[in-house]
C-alpha cells in the first residue's frame, strides 16, 4: 500500500512538472523573446527554469519522495562562470543541480528539444549534445564570460553500475577553450531510484536521500607544448579522479 501511494505521489509530481513547463513554455517564455534583449531573456528564462525546478524538488521533498542534503549550498548558490560537472545516478540530477544552482545553463540531450512538455522552455537557453564542437565551445563559453554556470554530465547517461566508468570530454574541451574553473559534484541518492532501467513510479517505501558533496575547484593549467586533444585528456583525467576517487576517500 506505502508504495502504490508513494508511486502515485511520485506521477502527480512529474505531471506537474510536465504541466508546469508547458505553461511556463508557452505562456511566460514568449514575452522577454519578443520584448527584451538578449542579455535579459538569458536572464528572465534562466530564472524562470531556475524557480520552477526548485519547486518541483520542493514539492518532492514535502511529500517525503526524496531529501537532499548538500555539504556546501552557499557555495553553489554563490557559483558564477564555472563549468560545473558532475556524475548521474539518477532521472532527476539535473532538475536538483539547476534547483540549488541559479545562473545556471545545461547541456541536455537532443531529444529534450523535442519534448512536448518542456521544448518551449529550455530550447532557447539550454545546449543540445548534439551541437558541433566549435558551436558549443563559443556558445558555452560566451555564456561563461556572461556569469553562467554550465552543467554537463560526462558520463553521457546515467550511471550504469558496476560498469567502467567513460567521461565524455566536451567538457574538459570547454575549459581549455575559456579558461574557466571546473566544479566537480557528486551526487549520490540512497536508497537508489530513477536509475538507468529503473520506472519513474519505482521510488520505493522511504525517501531516498540524494547527498550532494561539493569538491574542490579544478583550475586551468596551461601546459606547455599540449594540443587541445592531449589538454582535454588530462582535464578529463584530473575530473574523472576528483569526481569518484575523492569521494569515496
Amino acid at each position: 500500500m506505502i508504495r502504490f501511494v508513494r508511486s502515485f505521489l511520485s506521477g502527480f509530481c512529474f505531471f506537474l512538472f510536465g504541466i508546469g513547463g508547458l505553461i511556463a513554455g508557452t505562456l511566460i517564455a514568449p514575452f522577454p523573446l519578443l520584448l527584451c534583449n538578449k542579455k535579459t531573456q538569458r536572464r528572465i528564462l534562466s530564472n524562470t527554469v531556475h524557480y520552477l525546478w526548485k519547486i518541483f524538488v520542493g514539492l518532492m521533498c514535502i511529500l517525503k519522495l526524496i531529501d537532499i542534503k548538500t555539504t556546501n549550498e552557499k557555495e553553489l548558490k554563490q557559483l558564477r562562470g564555472k563549468i560545473v560537472i558532475a556524475n548521474h545516478p539518477s532521472l532527476i540530477d539535473v532538475v536538483i543541480l539547476v534547483s540549488k544552482i541559479p545562473h545556471s545553463i545545461c547541456v541536455v540531450k537532443g531529444s529534450l528539444f523535442q519534448n512536448f512538455f518542456i521544448k518551449f522552455l529550455i530550447r532557447h537557453i539550454y545546449l543540445s549534445n548534439s551541437m558541433q564542437p566549435n558551436e558549443f565551445l563559443t556558445t558555452a563559453t560566451d555564456y561563461l564570460e556572461s556569469g553562467y554556470n554550465i552543467i554537463i554530465f560526462p558520463e553521457g547517461t546515467r550511471t550504469v553500475k558496476n560498469k567502467p566508468i567513460h567521461l565524455h570530454r566536451g567538457f574538459a574541451y570547454l575549459q581549455a577553450h575559456s579558461k574557466h574553473d571546473i566544479q566537480p559534484i557528486h551526487i549520490e541518492n540512497n536508497p537508489h531510484i530513477l536509475g538507468k532501467n529503473d520506472k519513474w513510479y519505482n521510488v520505493g517505501d522511504k525517501p531516498s536521500v540524494y547527498t550532494l558533496k561539493v569538491l574542490p575547484k579544478i583550475s586551468f593549467e596551461t601546459i606547455s607544448g599540449a594540443t587541445n586533444r592531449q589538454s582535454a585528456i588530462l582535464i578529463t583525467e584530473k575530473a574523472k579522479k576528483s569526481l569518484f576517487s575523492a569521494y569515496k576517500a
